[in-house]
């Protein structure tokens, strides 16, 4: 009985050690299911978030998108409209005292006090390296009066940058079913942006150090945006995840829901290329993992074609109006360069050179007077600046009605010539007449000369008749 039982509990250790192992092989999947679901290849690229893209300016077009038209919460990724907005209509030195409204902003840790004066230029800090809530919201105040009124600004600045399905109602990015972007036209935003040389520096930097105001003392502000030095990120669980930096990127802005998704959009040079890459509705640490996953891509796929050459004279010469001569010769201020799509001809890129209509003297080197319009297949993508290549200075009066210097010398030469004829025309027909008159009075005194000698003659013969 004994011996029967042995292959028996024999068979169950075994069945024991393969149900372990299914159990094992059970988790690991279920772990690495979660890892998919986490990351999922979307349009050849693994993503956390569920909507990106990748765009490039020079072309003026998007290199890859996923869901790029699909409506999320942009988070603070906002401010970069914000601070733009906000630096065409403020002085940067300018002071601003912060008001109790701009404090009143929830799931907010609050830096700024009440009362406090601080400059512009320290908002835009503020809000864009630690992303500071009542820093962008006091911009909104200092600019418009208020935020609803200010969002109206981001709306209409949206609207002129060329976004189409975004809407803004608030200046910080705080959750609101009413504020929504896509990825395109947040990639639109940060381009717009990071045009602002005020806003291009602010995120450039790694760190920063404030100055003191009457409520706080000097502080050092760290970027957010842990691709311009590396870091360390952690997510809402706890878990951490290294960043390493990204030496193409020079620019962007994070950005958490109150759902702890993460958004970012960042701006990075690839092959002398301006690209800008978003991603939305991704996870606090995920969000680093896919933008270091679209540069890549960006870095793989980008295929830089030099359309315009920098220093190429231009093929005509711009007209000046006003200047001592009526043209200026150009030259190609820098390289114009496209991205080449995949299989497209270098066949298919035109360059055409369009001048400034109201080009004045005086002109000097260097002076914009035009742009060379780069088109790829009838379609233009980008442009580069024209710039004088001589000085034109201010023409003498005859330039106001187009003569320029050169032929209001031959006129003015030809006109002297024609006066100073007309002055020895003039004076050789006097002479001519003063010798006409001196000849008639001589014909006159010759007769009578004669008349007289007739008559004495008649006289001295004392002739009856005369």
């Amino acid at each position: 009985m004994k011996k029967s039982q042995k292959p028996y509990k024999q068979a169950l250790k075994i069945l024991f050690v393969v149900l372990l192992v299914v159990a094992m092989i059970v988790l690991y999947c279920i772990g690495s299911f979660a890892y998919v679901f986490a990351a999922t290849e979307r349009n050849g690229i693994e993503l956390n978030g569920t909507a990106a893209a990748i765009y490039v300016d020079e072309s003026n077009s998007y290199l890859w998108d996923y869901q790029g038209d699909k409506q999320y919460d942009p988070a603070s990724t906002t401010k970069l409209l914000t601070c733009l907005v906000a630096a065409e209509h403020l002085k940067l030195n300018s002071k601003v005292k912060v008001t109790k409204e701009a404090l009143k902003v929830t799931d907010t840790v609050l830096f700024l006090q009440e009362g406090e004066k601080v400059t512009v230029k320290t908002l835009m800090h503020l809000a864009l390296m630690e992303s500071h809530n009542e820093a962008a919201k006091m911009l909104a105040i200092a600019t418009s009066g208020s935020e609803k009124k200010f969002a109206k600004l981001m709306d209409a600045k949206a609207k002129e940058i060329g976004c189409t399905n975004s809407k803004f109602k608030n200046s910080t990015g705080l959750s609101d079913p009413r504020n929504y972007c896509t990825a395109k036209d947040m990639c639109l935003i940060t381009e717009a942006a990071l045009s602002n040389t005020t806003i291009r520096k602010i995120c450039a930097k790694a760190e920063y150090k404030i100055p003191a105001s009457n409520k706080h003392d000097a502080k050092t502000l760290k970027n957010t945006n842990l691709f311009l030095a590396g870091g360390t990120v952690t997510e809402s669980d706890g878990s951490k995840t290294k960043v390493k930096k990204i030496k193409e990127i020079f620019g962007g802005k994070t950005g958490t829901t109150v759902k702890y998704k993460g958004t970012m959009t960042v701006a990075c040079e690839i092959e002398g290329l301006d690209v800008y890459i978003t991603v939305l509705n991704s996870t606090i640490n995920g969000k680093y993992k896919d933008i270091a996953n679209l540069v890549d891509y960006a870095k793989s796929n980008i295929n830089p074609y030099v359309a315009v050459e920098k220093g190429k004279p231009t093929d005509k010469k711009a007209k000046v109006k006003g200047g001592a001569v009526r043209k200026v010769p150009g030259e190609i201020k820098e390289d114009g360069i496209i991205n080449l799509p995949e299989g497209a001809s270098a066949a298919l890129v035109l360059v055409k050179e369009v001048f400034d209509e109201d080009i004045e003297a005086p002109v000097s080197v260097g002076d914009k007077i035009g742009k060379a319009v780069i088109y790829l297949a009838d379609e233009e993508v980008s442009s580069v600046d024209i710039v004088a290549t001589k000085d034109v200075p201010e023409g003498w009066i005859f330039s106001k009605i187009g003569i320029p210097n050169s032929v209001a010398i031959v006129i003015i030469v030809v006109l002297s010539v024609i006066v100073i004829l007309f002055i020895i025309i003039r004076i050789l027909r006097g002479v001519n007449r003063a010798k006409a008159r001196a000849r008639r009075k001589e014909r006159i005194k010759e007769i009578a000369l004669k008349q007289l000698e007739r008559e004495r003659d008649v006289d001295e013969r004392n002739w009856p008749y005369k």
